[in-house]
C-alpha cells in the first residue's frame, strides 16, 4: 500500500545535541482514558479504526478481521449486528480463550478494545452492545454514504437490521440519515444524553464526535456537556497537510482554553502515514484513526471473496482462524511498529521542542520551531 506523507514539511525533532543521555522508558506508550465518572480505561496503543465498512464482507470474515486487528491493541468500532447474526454473539464482542505457550499455565481470556457507534438513527444498535464497551461514540455528524448522500446504503441497512432480501427496508433504497439524536431536543439537553449513556455502559468512556466546519461555535458547547473525550472528523473533506495540522492544533488549543487540557482529542484524518500520525499526536491529538490502513484489509478480503464465502450463514457460530492474524500482521505490522517507535521517541523530547519546519509558513501557522 503506497502511503503519502501529508505532513512532510513538519519534522519530528531529536533532543538537542547536549541533552544528557537517557534510556528508553519501559512501556512508555501505555496510556489511559480518563473518565468523568469511574476508573480510567487502559489505552495500550493510541490508534483506532473509526468507521469500518463491515457490510462489504461476510459476517464471519468481519468477525475474524475485527479480532485480528484487536490482537494488535487497536481499538475497533463494531456493533454485534456488524459482525454476527441476531441469534449469535461475535467472537470480537465475547472475547476468546487463548492457549498459553507454556503448557504449565492455564488458558487466558482475551478481550478486545471496542468502540460502540451511537448514531442518531441507532440502526442495528442493541442494549448488549454497551456491555463491556471501552468507548461509546455519540456521533453528531450526519452520515454520508459512499454516494455522497446523507443516507445509508441498502446493503448497510440490510446488514444492521438483518432484513430478508425479499423484504428489504425502504424497498431496497437509500435510507435517509438524521441529524441530532431524536431523543435529544437541543444542544442544551446533550449532557443529559451523555449521562444516560454512562448509565447504559458503566464500563465505557463517552465521547462525542464532530466535524471541523463550525468549531468556533460548536466545540465550546460540546465541551460544556462534559463528555469524556472528543473525536474530530477530518476525513470527509480533502484537506491539505497544513490544514490538517492547523485544525488539529487549533482544536487542542481551544480545548485548553476551555479548561479541558486533560480531555482526550481523537482525530480521524483520512489517509496518513505512521509519521503523520505521530506528528498529529505531537500537535495535540491523543489518538489517531487509521481507517485508511484498515479499510484496505476489507477491500482485499472483498476482492478475494467467492460466491460460496459470500453466502456464509449468519447464524452459524464463528471460530477464529489464526490465518487472519497473519494476514493483518503482514499488512499492519510494519506500520504500527513504525508508529510505535516514533511515538516512544517523543518521550525523549520536551513537548515544546518536538516539532519544527524549514518552511516559514508551516512554522508560523503551527507555532513550531523554524529550522534554518
Amino acid at each position: 500500500m503506497q502511503l503519502n506523507h501529508r505532513l512532510a514539511p513538519l519534522h519530528l525533532l531529536p533532543p538537542p545535541v547536549f541533552t544528557p543521555w537517557t534510556g528508553s522508558l519501559v512501556d512508555s506508550h501505555r496510556g489511559t482514558i480518563s473518565r468523568k465518572h469511574g476508573d480510567d480505561i487502559p489505552l495500550p496503543l493510541p490508534l483506532f479504526w473509526y468507521d469500518p465498512p463491515w457490510y462489504q464482507i461476510t459476517m464471519e470474515q468481519a468477525d475474524n478481521l475485527a479480532v485480528a486487528v484487536g490482537e494488535l491493541d487497536i481499538l475497533v468500532t463494531a456493533m454485534n449486528s456488524d459482525l454476527s447474526g441476531p441469534r449469535t454473539e461475535s467472537m470480537f464482542h465475547a472475547g476468546r480463550m487463548v492457549e498459553p505457550e507454556d503448557s504449565d499455565n492455564s488458558p487466558t481470556h482475551r478481550r478486545y478494545r471496542r468502540i460502540v457507534p451511537y448514531r442518531s438513527e441507532r440502526y442495528g444498535l442493541t442494549v448488549t452492545d454497551f456491555d463491556a464497551a471501552d468507548v461509546v461514540d455519540l456521533r453528531l455528524m450526519m452520515a454520508r454514504d459512499v454516494s455522497g448522500r446523507f443516507a445509508y446504503s441498502p446493503a448497510q441497512i440490510q446488514r444492521w437490521e438483518a432484513a430478508p432480501s425479499t423484504s428489504p427496508i425502504a424497498g431496497g433504497g437509500w435510507v435517509p440519515a438524521a441529524t441530532f439524536p431524536p431523543d435529544v431536543a437541543s444542544m442544551q439537553h446533550l449532557k443529559s444524553k451523555i449521562d444516560q449513556i454512562r448509565r447504559l455502559s458503566e464500563s465505557a468512556a463517552v465521547f462525542v464526535s464532530m466535524g471541523p466546519y463550525r468549531m468556533g461555535d460548536e466545540l465550546p458547547k460540546l465541551l460544556a456537556a462534559q463528555p469524556d473525550g472528543l473525536i474530530l472528523r477530518l476525513d470527509e473533506i480533502q484537506l491539505e497537510g497544513l490544514e490538517l495540522a492547523a485544525i488539529t492544533r487549533r482544536a487542542r488549543q481551544m480545548m485548553n482554553a476551555e479548561k479541558c487540557s486533560e480531555m482526550p482529542l481523537w482525530v480521524v484524518p483520512g489517509a496518513i502515514t505512521p509519521d503523520d500520525a505521530v506528528k498529529l499526536v505531537a500537535l495535540g491529538a491523543s489518538a489517531v484513526a487509521i481507517d485508511d490502513w484498515c479499510n484496505n484489509l476489507i477491500m482485499q478480503t472483498r476482492d478475494s471473496q467467492t460466491a460460496s464465502t459470500a453466502a456464509t450463514k449468519t447464524d452459524a457460530a464463528h471460530k477464529y482462524d489464526p490465518r487472519w492474524g497473519d494476514f493483518v500482521k503482514d499488512h499492519l505490522g510494519e506500520l504500527t511498529d513504525r508508529f510505535l517507535g516514533l511515538f516512544e521517541s517523543l518521550q525523549s523530547v520536551s513537548e515544546n521542542e518536538r516539532l519544527g519546519s524549514f518552511s516559514g509558513t508551516w512554522a508560523k501557522v503551527l507555532g513550531v520551531e523554524g529550522l534554518r
